[in-house]
């Protein structure tokens, strides 16, 4: 029997290529996105190279939502085996005095709310069967802020806290809790709102000398929720051409 992946913020970007990173091993996968009609694509995608997939509409900051869909996955796939938290985004990029309570709220919710509310679903199930891996995403921003970017980067900073003190509680029950810090990455959405100069300009602050590409975060991904990792638990790896380093 396959194991079973769900995909917060599977239909785009990063998130997608963790799922057909996934399907290549064999792992069936469950995309939950708000973006319905392409995670549908995504799921055709994967069923034409022989995959196992399905697709699941859901508000990720809406605890009802993610309890049944969640349950419908268990119901349509089996147990879940793996979660994966992509979902989230800097959303505003504004100066803190011009940051609304609403709009902070929003950020924090998306990308840390949501985050809260998928590991709270699946956590019985997985201590339950005495196994799992969660892999949460934070940012380079979480760890060194970035200005402009205030509820984002403390969004993500609130993800390494909270995947640390998850991993701690489980632990015991054989359910591993990691995290993914991406740095500057070449998703369709960046690029859609980035200018070519001002992603150029990244280039001299990597050490690496280039932005990162999905595919790059993804062998993340499947690094730290593959049968390979073992005894990997509270850790985030930085994925990031050496902006950040530790």
């Amino acid at each position: 029997m396959s194991q079973v992946a769900i995909i917060t913020g599977g239909a785009n970007g990063i998130g997608r290529c963790v799922a057909l990173r996934f399907a290549r091993e064999g792992i069936a996968v469950a995309i939950a996105d708000a973006d319905r009609e392409s995670a549908a694509g995504v799921v055709e995608e994967l069923a034409a190279t022989g995959a196992q997939a399905h697709a699941y509409a859901v508000d990720v900051t809406r605890a009802a939502q993610i309890k049944d869909v969640v349950a419908r996955v268990r119901e349509d796939l089996g147990p879940v085996d793996i979660l994966c938290n992509l979902a989230g985004g800097t959303i505003h990029t504004k100066a803190v005095e011009d940051l609304s309570w609403a709009e902070w709220r929003e950020v924090l919710d998306v990308n840390l709310k949501g985050t809260f509310l998928f590991c709270r679903e699946v956590a019985p199930g997985m201590i339950e069967q005495r196994r799992g891996r969660i892999v949460n995403t934070a940012s380079n921003y979480g760890l060194t802020g970035c200005a402009l970017r205030t509820p984002y980067s403390a969004a993500k900073a609130g993800v390494l806290g909270f995947t640390k003190s998850l991993a701690q509680e489980l632990a015991p029950c054989g359910v591993l809790v990691n995290a993914v810090a991406p740095g500057p990455t070449d998703t369709p959405r960046v690029l859609a709102k980035a200018a070519l100069g001002s992603r150029e300009a990244w280039k001299p602050l990597i050490p690496m000398g280039r932005t990162g590409q999905p595919e790059d975060i993804a062998e993340g991904f499947y690094f730290l929720a593959g049968p390979q990792n073992t005894y990997i638990t509270g850790y985030t790896l930085n994925i990031n051409g050496g902006v950040v380093m530790n």
